[in-house]
Parts: structure tokens; C-alpha cells; sequence
């Protein structure tokens, strides 16, 4: 926008400087060749009484008047009588009658550039001769050549100045549209409590308090979303664990067969239902607006890998970790656990006894973790992301541990896909930014 600015205001500069400096040229250089024809005229009349006569007292005078003008001028006196031989096309024509234009050129009796003036002689009505003044044009070019290269120096002194003034200029509207931006920025990586300078040009100060009003309505909304999320799941804690509290004594006072299976089928739904109120929850931590930091990847891997040791070796699963250390990446403090904890506890449902789970981590944020499972179709990959959508039958999980991955990692301005793992079962990638050098 910046270059924009300045080049549309130089642009107006040199449109305005064009509309006056040509013109005023152009007139200056006419005036210049005018004069000049003039002279040229005005001396050819002078000439003209003394054509008419044939005596010698005029023939000196010719003579001597044409010596003086040349010695003066530099220029030359040709007169021209109806009986000459005329080569000259000028000439020709004054003598035929008409009163030819003054002629700008090269002229072959002066071997330079010069303007050629003929003025008919008549006699009653009839033209008898023609007198011809050859006047050298080289200080009036020079003059002309003179005045066009001033105004092309003011002009562009003038343009040099005005390109300083518009640099100025837009240097001053664009600050606080930068600024717009960069508070823009931070409000779509989800800090909605920046706000932007409600100053400058109306315009902008406008434009600046819409911006503001939408990061406080957004956040707002987001804020009571989250809130009713998190007070709804919590709320649910109580009657869940008074609802299990309550079925546990039904189970220990009865001995019908039939109604401890249906107990233990509610009891399954109860235990279901408060693995999805944790999964809100964990929903709800995910979508705040922390902000990222830089964290070694290879160090939280080592701390989940230790964590999650117990269950695979009850299960047979084999862990193969594979990581370049360090691995600083960008990421909110806490979301890095739970995208772990949601993709290897996924991962530990899928996979068969005595399988593998790979988990390769790179400085380039590349996170991979598979399985050797069944895998999912197309189809399934491109929904697995949607809340509470399950891949397996109906009462198992909650449908909410990939949408939490990919609200965190999201979050973090990382990007999480499914794809078929080499030979078998399901891989998940996950690129996460990398860590600047001065951040680590």
C-alpha cells in the first residue's frame, strides 16, 4: 500500500508538472523563433522600396545594406527576379504569387541550421521580385535547448522532492494500518484481548473500533461457550458418581442374574457418559487462549512415553520411539500431553496383541505416530475429526479425543491429518511450527 501511495502521489506530481512546464516551454520556444522570423521579415521590407527602383543609387544601397545585415547577422540576402531560374521551392511559390510560411532547417547557404524568409515584392499588383533572408538559427536553438533542459531539471528536483514528502506521507497512513493488521493477526491466533489504537485519520480510527467491538463480541461468546462447557461437564461429575455410588448397593443387595446384566450395561453408559464429560472438559481447556511457548518435543515424548509404559506392556504392545533431540516447537503449555495422551490411547485401542506402535518426532515439527490396527477407510478419515463421530460400534468412546487433537494442535497454528500407515493400520501426522533459534 505504501509504494501504492507514493507512486500515485509522484504520479499526480509529474501529470501537474507535465500540464505546466510543456506548455510554458513550448510557448517560450515559440516566442523565441518568432522573434527571429521577424527580424528576418522586418528587414526584408527594407529591402523591398529599393527592388522596385533601377537605379544605381539603389543598386549600391542594396549592396551595401546586404554587406552591413550579413557582417551583423550572419546572415544572407538573396533577391530573386522573375526572370532568374529558380531552384528554390520557396522562392517558387512567392513568386507565383503566394505568401509562403518561414522555413525551419537545414539551408544549404549557410551549411546549418537556419530559418529561410521570403517576402514577394509587387508592383501593382503583380510580383516582380523576391527577396530572401537566410538567418542562422543555432543561438535560438540553443536558447530552446536551454530552456527545456531548466524545466526538465526543476521538474525533476521537484519530483525527487515530492517522492520525499509522499514517502512521508504514506509512511504516516500506513503506520496505523500496519498496526491494524498486526492486531488483525493476533486476534485470528486467538488473542482476543489485544486492541487496537483508536487513532489517525477518522477512517482508520473507525475501522479501528469495528475491529475492536468484534475481538470483544468474539470473545465474549467464546468466553460464556467455554463457560457453559466447562460448568455443564463439572455440574455432570456430582449426579454420575451419585449414579454409580447408587448402582455399586442395587449390585451388592441383588442375586438376579438379570438384573446385575443390567446393571453392569448401565454402569458401562454411566462409565461412557463420564469419559465424555471428560472429554468436554479437556474440549473446553483446549480452546483457550494461552499463549504458545517454546517447548522441547523430545522431553514431553520422554515424560508420556513413561507414563503410558504400564498399559502397553499389560496390552503386549510394543512402543518404537524414534526422535532428533532437542525438537523445539511453538506450542501452548499442556496441549502437547493431551495430543499425545488422545493419539496413543486411540492408537492402544486398535492396535492387536504383540503389535507395534511407532512414534517418530523431527526438528522440522513433524509428529507421526501409528499403528498396526485396522486402520479406516476414506470415508472415515474424513469424518474421524467431527465431535462425538466414533468409528466403531455404537457405546464405545466418546467421539471426542481426535477433535480435541485437532482443536489443540490447531490452536498452536499446526496442521493434524489422517493417513494409512505403511503396510497396515492407521498413521497420524501432526506438524506443529517450529521453535525460532531466539526463542528456545
Amino acid at each position: 500500500m505504501k509504494l501504492r501511495l507514493v507512486a500515485s502521489y509522484v504520479l499526480l506530481v509529474a501529470v501537474a508538472l507535465a500540464l505546466f512546464t510543456i506548455p510554458v516551454a513550448l510557448s517560450s520556444s515559440a516566442i523565441l523563433r518568432s522573434t527571429l522570423e521577424q527580424t528576418a521579415q522586418r528587414e526584408a521590407k527594407l529591402f523591398a522600396p529599393l527592388v522596385l527602383r533601377n537605379d544605381a543609387a539603389a543598386a549600391q544601397a542594396v549592396t551595401d545594406r546586404t554587406r552591413d545585415f550579413q557582417n551583423a547577422t550572419g546572415s544572407q540576402v538573396r533577391i530573386f527576379r522573375a526572370s532568374d531560374a529558380i531552384t528554390d521551392d520557396q522562392v517558387r511559390q512567392a513568386l507565383d504569387g503566394a505568401d509562403p510560411a518561414p522555413v525551419w532547417g537545414e539551408h544549404p547557404l549557410l551549411d546549418a541550421g537556419a530559418v529561410s524568409v521570403v517576402l514577394p515584392v509587387r508592383d501593382q499588383g503583380r510580383t516582380v521580385a523576391v527577396v530572401q533572408i537566410v538567418s542562422p538559427a543555432a543561438e535560438v536553438n540553443s536558447q530552446i535547448a536551454q530552456i527545456w533542459e531548466f524545466r526538465l531539471l526543476v521538474g525533476l528536483a521537484v519530483l525527487i522532492a515530492a517522492s520525499g514528502v509522499a514517502v512521508v506521507i504514506a509512511s504516516t497512513l500506513a503506520r496505523p494500518l500496519r498496526h491494524l493488521d498486526a492486531v488483525a493477526r493476533r486476534i485470528g491466533e486467538g488473542d482476543y484481548s489485544v486492541r487496537a489504537e483508536t487513532k489517525g485519520p477518522p477512517e482508520i480510527a473507525t475501522l479501528a473500533r469495528t475491529l475492536n467491538d468484534s475481538a470483544r463480541q468474539t470473545n465474549a461468546l467464546l468466553t460464556s461457550q467455554r463457560s457453559f462447557v466447562a460448568d455443564a461437564s463439572h455440574q455432570l461429575r456430582t449426579p454420575l458418581a451419585a449414579i454409580r455410588l447408587t448402582l455399586d448397593n442395587v449390585r451388592d443387595t441383588t442375586d438376579d442374574p438379570d438384573v446385575s446384566r443390567r446393571i453392569a450395561t448401565v454402569d458401562a453408559e454411566i462409565h461412557r457418559m463420564s469419559r465424555m464429560v471428560e472429554g468436554l472438559l479437556a474440549l473446553a481447556r483446549a480452546e483457550s487462549t494461552a499463549a504458545p511457548q517454546s517447548i522441547d518435543l523430545a522431553a514431553i515424548i520422554d515424560q508420556r512415553v513413561s507414563t503410558w509404559s504400564a498399559a502397553l506392556a499389560e496390552t503386549g504392545v510394543e512402543l518404537v520411539v524414534d526422535l532428533e533431540r532437542p525438537c523445539w516447537i511453538t506450542a501452548t503449555p499442556g496441549a502437547l500431553e493431551q495430543v499425545l495422551d488422545n493419539v496413543l490411547s486411540n492408537a492402544l485401542a486398535a492396535a492387536p496383541a504383540a503389535s507395534k506402535i511407532t512414534l517418530r518426532a523431527r526438528r522440522t515439527g513433524e509428529l507421526v505416530i501409528s499403528d498396526q490396527g485396522p486402520g479406516m477407510t476414506a470415508e472415515q478419515r474424513s469424518r474421524a475429526f467431527d465431535r462425538f463421530w466414533r468409528a466403531g460400534p455404537p457405546g464405545t468412546g466418546t467421539g471426542l479425543g481426535l477433535a480435541i487433537v485437532k482443536q489443540l494442535v490447531e490452536h498452536d497454528g499446526g496442521q493434524v491429518e489422517l493417513r494409512d500407515a505403511s503396510g497396515r493400520g492407521l498413521a497420524v501426522h501432526v506438524v506443529l511450527r517450529p521453535a525460532s533459534a531466539s526463542k528456545r
